[in-house]
């Protein structure tokens, strides 16, 4: 009587395929900064042991040559927006320039209504584009030039006459012809004055 000492085939896919199962040992953290340091002191001693001496007069003068070229474009950038500010600045001088006519002739009619007809709706629809009109010169940082009053400057003021006052002493704007307007420290119109030459009989 024989015996088949062979594994049944069915018993061997029962078992599955055989896994084998590593152990991994204890993650390490690495420091990037620490490593860095490492590095950078490994390169120190590096050229120290090759008798390095410090930057070569060649890399000494690109170095001064970049730092020239930083400092000429950090320049050329400030003086670009200084001149881009400049041209904002004149553009809104010139059109200031244009619209004073207008708002002149507005101040000359307001001085001669008629007591009458300032309550009239009319009235107070002109009245409110001439105040439009000097809201925009606020905006465009264009203020008027005080003059009644203030002494003659004639970095301010464009005498066009002398007459004796009583009221103010001598060298005193007296009356206003036509209003002057500055846009900062410049001035884009003078204001057109009358000045006080002193008391009568003085």
């Amino acid at each position: 009587m024989s015996t088949d000492k062979r594994q049944d085939p069915a018993k061997d896919d029962q078992k599955g395929p055989k896994v084998t199962i590593k152990q991994k040992g204890p993650r390490i953290e690495r420091d990037p900064a620490k490593d860095a340091g490492k590095q950078a002191q490994t390169g120190d001693q590096a050229r120290q042991e090759v008798g390095y001496a410090g930057p070569s007069p060649e890399e000494e003068n690109l170095r001064e040559q970049m730092a020239r070229l930083q400092a000429d474009f950090t320049n050329f950038k400030q003086r670009t927006e200084r001149d881009r500010l400049q041209m904002v600045a004149d553009a809104h001088g010139d059109l200031a320039v244009q619209l004073l006519p207008v708002i002149d002739n507005f101040d000359r009619a307001a001085e001669h209504v008629p007591e009458q007809v300032k309550n009239d709706p009319w009235y107070t629809g002109v009245e409110g584009i001439r105040k439009q009109f000097n809201d925009l010169l606020k905006e465009l940082g264009i203020e008027r030039i005080e003059a009644v009053g203030q002494p003659f400057d004639p970095e301010l003021h464009e005498a066009l006459g002398h007459e004796p006052n009583d009221e103010y002493g001598k060298d005193v704007v007296t009356k206003e012809f036509e209003a002057g307007y500055k846009m900062g420290e410049k001035v884009i119109r003078p204001a057109k004055v009358q000045v006080s030459s002193g008391k009568q009989g003085s």
